[in-house]
């Protein structure tokens, strides 16, 4: 059976990585994981191998979950390969934002988005 997900910790960056698209209590589930771990500070979702494709209330609900967990100042990275999962994660990016806490970026090539956490 294929995995839906991995999840590695390599040179203190987080990376979650898709076989399928994740359903949203997947992603609240891996977001809990993360922060019981305190492995969020440097974080890579790599959704390059799914067609993401979420509504602007998903995104926007998701964004504020995150924001009650994941609590000390933190980056993440998008990587996506479609037009359309780049406009929603830039949309996810207004939501996640908080000034002096968390740094969200959206990005189509996976070295750019690891020279983005690792700066």
């Amino acid at each position: 059976m294929k995995e839906i997900y991995t999840l590695s910790n390599i040179d203190g960056i987080t990376k979650i990585k898709f076989a399928e698209n994740p359903s949203y209590d997947l992603v609240k589930t891996i977001i809990d994981e993360l922060a019981e771990k305190d492995l969020y500070m440097r974080r890579l979702w790599d959704l390059r191998e799914i067609n993401f494709d979420w509504s602007s209330d998903m995104l926007r609900d998701i964004a504020e979950y995150g924001k009650n967990k994941f609590l000390k100042p933190n980056k993440a990275a998008f990587v996506v390969d479609t037009d359309l999962a780049f406009g929603e994660m830039r949309m996810f990016m207004v939501y996640r934002e908080e000034e002096d806490k968390t740094y969200p970026n959206v990005f189509r090539i996976y070295n750019k988005a690891i020279e983005y956490l690792n700066t």
